[in-house]
């Protein structure tokens, strides 16, 4: 399954995915800084960004293989505002506890290191479940939590896998932070090549794990 998501990027039109989703984050990053536009931007890519991750997830749980096209976009509201909305749900339900807690504390305890290791198991499934449900409910620990226990131990590889490689990836991006210019680049095309690698391996687990996630 690991080796299957590292080359997923680079099957078909992956590669000109990468190159072009990193050169859009880069003129995106760039254009964030502006006044108000700044702010639709982000709105509008972090959309877009999702919407890609979310066609990955259900196009590799159907079956296919090779890496997807862009998705479809006829209206900012639904092609890229109920994405981001959706991504930021799946975020919330996650690690909305840790982020209250840690608000109300001076200091970093015991119960906000437990409420941020919940929060990591609990995004992958609260991602699959936007990705299948596309519905901002659909992240609610009601749907999560029993879905996550009758995927044991299975879904426990899944989280371990998804945080090897986010270490790998925050290591990379500090390595590359020292590098003008280029690294910056290969930075955002590490990025889009994680987020591509991330909705595979979703999409594969939900592919294998069909008959406990219904």
């Amino acid at each position: 399954m690991i080796g299957d998501a590292l080359a997923y990027p680079l099957k078909g039109t992956g590669k000109y995915i990468l190159v072009i989703g990193a050169i859009l984050s880069l003129l995106l990053s760039v254009g964030a800084y502006v006044p108000v536009l700044g702010l639709i931007l982000g709105i509008g890519a972090s959309g877009f960004f999702s919407a890609y991750m979310f066609k990955v997830i259900n196009a590799t749980a159907c079956g296919h293989d090779e890496a997807c096209d862009w998705p479809d976009f006829q209206d900012f509201f639904s092609d890229l505002v109920v994405p981001w909305l959706c991504m930021l749900s799946a975020s919330f339900f996650s690690f909305g506890p840790y982020a209250g807690v840690s608000f109300m504390s001076e200091e970093e305890g015991p119960l906000s290191i437990v409420l941020l290791l919940l929060g990591f198991v609990h995004f992958p499934m609260s991602i699959l479940c936007v990705a299948i449900c596309g519905t901002m409910r659909s992240a609610f620990w009601a749907t999560t939590v029993p879905l996550i226990i009758r995927c044991l131990p299975q879904y426990l590889v899944l989280v371990l896998v998804l945080g090897g490689l986010s270490i790998i990836n925050s290591l990379l991006n500090t390595v590359l932070s020292n590098i003008p210019f280029l690294g910056w680049f290969i930075s955002f095309f590490l990025g889009m090549y994680s987020l591509m690698v991330t909705g595979r391996l979703i999409g594969l687990f939900n592919r294998e794990n069909s008959h406990l996630i219904g």
